[in-house]
């Protein structure tokens, strides 16, 4: 049993781990959340925000050494494939009841994505977009090309992509995506956990138009202008994340949310999405790159067991 750990700032390893006795399920593959997983191999998680930035088996602490990963899919002795969080590693312990598991004949890979889908979903309830209107998504990663996908395919709209990397535009375009052009848009939903991105979607508002933040940025502070436009315009910025059911939808849990994410993501188009496959032995070297931001170009990363 072996798990990958960030030692340091600029070094990961996989060592063994050692067996807690718990019932233990074979890896099958795990979503690397780059976003995220960045700031927590360079240690830029404040000491402010450790207990929410805490996930289930985690090990260690963020000023390392840390085992910490997002999304990861097991199989247990009948075929089927669960999920849960849980740090990249290729034998899991945990209680079958702490597992979220399916009988849907859904790709391990594709069922990897079922956390980020639950962000994407948050997303879409924060901004509560309406038939006609006009959107763009800001960062063509991970978070966005799921966030495109399932507002094309679930919802209707035609979002266009804001992205200043020629690769990630080319394969916005490839998957039938429009690129932005200079208009105004009513809902921007932000990805890039940058400060110019962000400058960007609230310059690129209609009257009373929203941008949704979707980043996070640790312990970094950004600098915004929000002059005259920003409030004669009446714009809008929302927080989305994840880790709590909005308050103006009472009627869902955890639960409900993640069995939308799962009937959402039977939708062959999000296979497309998934261009990076990491074996778990080369997990190290990819985030040595990840770090300095010099991983190979890619929209969804995934490691395989």
């Amino acid at each position: 049993m072996k798990a990958l750990w960030h030692i340091s700032a600029s070094k990961s390893i996989i060592q063994p781990v050692e067996s807690k006795g718990n019932p233990q399920y074979q890896s099958v593959c795990s979503m690397i959340s780059t976003g995220t997983e960045r700031l927590v191999a360079c240690g830029l998680v404040g000491e402010a925000f450790e207990i929410y930035m805490r996930v289930p088996q985690m090990g260690g602490c963020f000023s390392f050494p840390i085992k910490y990963g997002y999304s990861s899919i097991v199989r247990d002795d009948e075929g089927r494939l669960g999920h849960l969080m849980h740090p990249h590693q290729n034998i899991i312990e945990a209680k079958k009841s702490d597992i979220y598991w399916t009988n849907e004949n859904i790709p391990a890979e594709r069922f990897s994505l079922i956390s980020n889908i639950e962000t994407v979903i948050n997303a879409i309830w924060d901004s509560n977009p309406k038939a006609d209107s006009k959107i763009a998504i800001c960062g063509f990663g991970n978070i966005g090309g799921l966030l495109a996908n399932t507002l094309k395919e679930h919802y209707g709209h035609d979002p266009h992509i804001i992205d200043n990397n020629k690769w990630r535009i080319n394969k916005a375009m490839e998957l039938g995506f429009t690129p932005a052009s200079d208009e105004l848009y009513d809902i921007i939903y932000h990805t890039t956990a940058s400060e110019s991105g962000l400058q960007f979607s609230i310059d690129h508002l209609a009257h009373e138009g929203k941008v949704i933040e979707l980043s996070w940025y640790g312990n970094k502070s950004i600098s915004l202008e929000l002059g005259y436009d920003f409030h004669y315009k009446r714009l809008q910025i929302i927080s989305s994340q994840v880790s709590v059911i909005p308050g103006h939808k009472p009627e869902h849990t955890y639960k409900t949310r993640k069995d939308l994410a799962l009937k959402i993501l039977l939708h062959p188009s999000y296979d497309k999405l998934i261009t990076n496959k990491i074996p778990f032995e080369s997990a190290p070297e990819f985030y040595e790159k990840l770090r300095i931001g010099k991983q190979d170009n890619g929209l969804i990363y995934i490691i395989e067991y």
